[in-house]
């Protein structure tokens, strides 16, 4: 679906349910859910089917949890939301730009996908909400991307996709958390994504199980090799 962008203080309603639906489904345990299946499993990620049920209808969706050393849940969220580092480390981008803050939390962007031969060439406007849940020490972060339109973008030179990500990652601390090697970041990723034209569900989410691990590999890699340098950030 996509968004409103009527915002109530820091974010609009879709947004609200949205943050809300998946931090509770980061506290359930895949392996004891009747819910969740496995699909996939290598050194950093796990790959879920999720089976939710809604108006009696059935929908399934594809979710990866990884675990990434040396990184907080502040860190990797700013490096998946940031434009500028986002173009250094997903090379599906071909632009990405700006075309309004909606306030504090929020801004709106258009980004254009690279073309992958045959397929036409896609884009998508989204709203990209980025927050801190919670004021503890360690908090959680949240980055929730949902397709919207804009007066800025129209949608007459690509095929335009549509767009629900979510980014939720949690820091575990094991030790001294001013040390690198006692901190880790639990990611907890959705991304359901409409190509528009016509393309076949199951060839979407046999993408999906393709590109969750090569996603998730490359933002972690370059995470890891980005805040080395750097004073620890939560």
């Amino acid at each position: 679906a996509v968004v409103t962008t009527q915002s109530t203080g820091t974010k609009n309603y879709s947004m609200e349910s949205l943050i809300s639906k998946y931090v509770s489904l980061s506290k359930e345990n895949p392996e004891k859910s009747e819910s969740w299946s496995q699909l996939h499993k290598d050194g950093w990620t796990q790959l879920y089917r999720l089976y939710e049920t809604k108006d009696n209808v059935v929908k399934d969706s594809i979710i990866a949890i990884a675990l990434i050393d040396g990184v907080t849940a502040g860190e990797m969220v700013e490096i998946f939301h940031s434009q500028e580092l986002k173009l250094k480390w997903d090379h599906s981008i071909d632009s990405s730009n700006w075309l309004e803050d909606k306030n504090e939390h929020c801004a709106i962007y258009h980004q254009v996908q690279k073309r992958i031969w045959p397929a036409a060439q896609r884009d998508f406007v989204y709203e990209s909400h980025k927050e801190k849940l919670g004021e503890e020490e360690h908090p959680d972060w949240i980055v929730c991307n949902v397709s919207c339109e804009h007066p800025n973008a129209p949608s007459d030179k690509y095929c335009r996709a549509v767009v629900e990500i979510v980014f939720l990652c949690q820091t575990i601390v094991t030790g001294d958390p001013l040390f690198r090697e006692n901190v880790k970041c639990r990611i907890f990723y959705s991304s359901q994504i409409n190509p528009g034209g016509w393309v076949p569900v199951s060839a979407v989410k046999a993408a999906a199980t393709r590109e969750y691990p090569k996603f998730i590999k490359s933002l972690g890699t370059f995470a890891q090799e980005y805040v080395k340098d750097h004073k620890i950030k939560f």
